[in-house]
């Protein structure tokens, strides 16, 4: 199933420079000597303590590297990056008119795409980045690296990420809150789109089973890693009740 973004909503800065690799070497989770061309690598900024500021897609080209991540973080980025290059001899500009698709075959529903609303929240290990080959952690330093790398030896995780569904006309909004029984917080909304989810169901004439879609709210969320279990709900006026589709 397809990332929960709109390839409208994603942009493209272009780094480019004899100092391209080295430079974003310090910068990114994910290890640059691993991206090639004509294949994209899933990676992460982050800040000093460790939590995400954005996630991208990058790719090699001739002269540098592509970087594809939400429209509504690519200016914070380069002001970020153009913060952090110093004396390196690297080129940071917004690029137009990229064939994004060519580069999206890593991505899944379960790619945490991060946007404004929850950039700064989470450290690698909560959005399962770790997982998915996105966090080296034998490259060497990068920002917020410390942080990154403690946690993944300690194994100390308290949240994680989860894909759940609920009623398809559901008003979910990033970053909006789940909560329990109780009414505490006990994790956030990353993405949400309505979809048809394919499912099997038995024919009551035909007694034969069938595969049809059901529309469903797939969101991608953060939880407290003890409470999947629990019923939970959606903070919003009618407080639908989700269901987790794994862990």
């Amino acid at each position: 199933m397809q990332s929960l973004i709109n390839l409208k909503d994603l942009g493209v800065l272009s780094i480019m420079g004899v100092d391209a690799a080295t430079f974003l070497q310090g910068q990114i989770t994910c290890d640059i000597n691993a991206v090639i061309e004509n294949k994209s690598n899933v990676g992460a900024f982050c800040n000093q303590k460790g939590r995400v500021i954005s996630i991208f897609l990058i790719t090699k080209v001739k002269d540098g590297f592509l970087l594809i991540l939400p429209k509504s973080l690519l200016a914070t980025i380069q002001k970020l990056l153009e913060y952090y290059k110093l004396r390196a001899k690297v080129e940071i500009s917004e690029i137009e008119n990229v064939p994004i698709t060519k580069f999206l075959q890593p991505t899944t529903v379960r790619t945490p795409w991060i946007l404004p609303e929850t950039s700064g929240q989470f450290i690698p290990q909560a959005l399962k980045l770790d997982e998915t080959g996105a966090v080296s952690f034998t490259k060497g330093c990068y920002t917020g690296q410390e942080i990154v790398a403690r946690t993944h030896y300690l194994g100390d995780v308290k949240r994680q990420l989860n894909l759940a569904l609920c009623d398809p006309n559901a008003m979910v909004q990033t970053n909006s809150s789940i909560i329990n029984e109780e009414g505490e917080d006990v994790g956030s909304v990353l993405l949400a789109q309505a979809r048809g989810i394919p499912c099997k169901v038995k024919n009551q004439d035909t007694d034969k089973v069938e595969s049809i879609s059901v529309n469903k709210m797939v969101i991608l969320c953060v939880l407290n890693t003890e409470v999947t279990n629990l019923t939970l709900r959606l903070n919003n006026t009618v407080r639908e009740i989700l269901t987790i589709v794994d862990g």
